[in-house]
């Protein structure tokens, strides 16, 4: 029992001894200390940075058109051409023995057609001398008739005479002989018409059919001639060449090889959207030296802010990071489905050729917002999915959800704010709370930091 009463006082006196009497700690301030503010117009400045590569400004695969062996090739890789230089040709010799028939088929077509024209002017000349014949008939006919009039009145009068005794009959019979052979002439005159107007019109009708003849033997020159043209278009693509000024940077060709014609663009970088899924090799690739694409994918939150002439700058990391100033020269306008960004492309002259296709880059977009109505960004809270700030009113912290655009990373720009349930514009006189957001939310009390610049 002794025992157990030592061990205890002993225990009581370590307790004792060793144990502190602790200040009660201060109660922590039932209210936010908060400082106010003002939205003000500022200018915002915000760069996007991307990485992103280059690509030549234009780039064209060569492929054979029609099918055949290479003859010979005239340019190797990292060779410079000139628009229009042979880069290798075709043979085909089929081909070229097609269109040397043509010609001949069109110079004999050519002559035809002179022939038909011939033969045309000589119907319209035979159709002239038949129409001649029928006025020569007809004024026969005239004349004749003439005669059987003046002769039938002569029989008449002698008739009488001879009745009367006056006239011999001999004289009536000469005269009445005389009449039947003019009657003779007339009939035969009538028949001559008949016979020129027969000839008249096989006359026109041969003229018709020498002019039907002539279109026809024109129309076989024009399908002579497109088809000339057609095969001289194929021999044409028997010689490769340069689209544009520009460097070989792919050569397939070889002596001998049998090429065929392929479809799409296979040299498309394969970083670019929408391509096919089949690749080709292509004979030859051209790029072109000038001028080269930097390709820079915005992030969806900064497409709306981007458009062309939106200043920048490019950063090659290979080259001692050098910077050089850009302006976006046009955006794909519609944002790739995957990845949420918009394609944007920044062109750079090249005359030195030192910025080479594929190339690493960083790019640098400069969204610049001038006069906009901002707030410290430590204003802006989340809640949710929604973005909040909260005013000082009477003593309170009154929330609001806040429509935001761009920031600088310390301020950042305000669309408009909900307030009763109405939409406004944020104006110079209201008054932000500038606090922790956690510690806030509506319509608790807050004190204001006297200490602070009211400002």
């Amino acid at each position: 029992m002794i025992r157990k009463i030592l061990t205890l006082s002993g225990v009581v006196v370590i307790a004792s001894g060793c144990g502190t009497v602790s200040k009660p700690a201060t109660p922590a301030p039932m209210k936010p200390v908060v400082t106010i503010v003002h939205p003000e117009k500022r200018d915002i400045n915000r760069t996007v940075g991307q990485p992103g590569f280059v690509e030549a400004y234009e780039q064209a695969a060569i492929y054979a058109k029609v099918s055949g062996y290479i003859e010979k090739w005239n340019v190797d890789i990292g060779d410079i051409v000139k628009k229009d230089q042979v880069l290798a040709t075709i043979f085909v010799p089929e081909l070229v023995e097609e269109y040397r028939f043509k010609q001949a088929t069109v110079q004999l077509d050519t002559v035809l057609v002179d022939q038909a024209r011939k033969a045309a002017d000589a119907a319209a000349g035979n159709l002239k001398a038949t129409e001649a014949k029928v006025v020569q008939a007809k004024a026969d006919v005239g004349k004749f008739q003439a005669e059987v009039d003046r002769w039938q009145s002569e029989v008449k009068r002698l008739t009488g005479l001879v009745q009367q005794n006056v006239v011999d009959k001999q004289v009536l019979g000469e005269s009445t002989r005389q009449l039947k052979s003019n009657e003779a002439s007339r009939d035969a005159a009538n028949a001559m018409v008949l016979v020129t107007d027969a000839l008249r019109e096989a006359s026109v009708a041969d003229l018709a059919k020498a002019k039907v003849d002539v279109t026809a033997a024109e129309v076989r020159v024009t399908v002579a001639q497109a088809d000339e043209k057609r095969l001289a278009a194929l021999v044409g693509y028997l010689r490769l060449t340069a689209p544009f000024d520009g460097i070989i940077t792919v050569r397939n060709a070889n002596t001998g090889d049998f090429v065929a014609n392929a479809t799409g663009d296979q040299s498309a970088n394969r970083e670019s959207p929408g391509q096919s899924t089949s690749k080709g090799a292509p004979i030859y690739v051209v790029a072109r030296l000038d001028k080269v694409r930097v390709f820079v994918d915005v992030p969806e939150v900064d497409a709306g802010f981007v458009g062309v002439g939106t200043p920048g700058e490019v950063r090659f990391e290979s080259m001692g990071n050098m910077r050089v100033p850009s302006k976006v020269a046009r955006t794909s306008w519609a944002l790739n489905l995957r990845s949420r960004t918009l394609r944007t492309e920044i062109d750079l002259p090249n005359p030195s050729a030192r910025y080479l296709p594929g190339m690493y880059v960083y790019g640098y977009v400069n969204i610049q917002r001038n006069g906009v109505m901002t707030i410290p960004s430590r204003c802006v809270a989340r809640r949710g999915d929604s973005r909040v700030v909260f005013l000082y009113k009477d003593g309170k912290s009154q929330q609001l959800e806040v429509r935001a655009s761009t920031s600088d990373g310390d301020w950042i720009e305000i669309l408009a704010w909900n307030k009763g349930g109405n939409w406004v514009s944020a104006e110079a006189t209201d008054q932000v709370i500038l606090g922790n957001p956690d510690e806030l939310s509506d319509g608790i009390d807050v004190e204001l930091n006297k200490a602070a610049d009211p400002s």
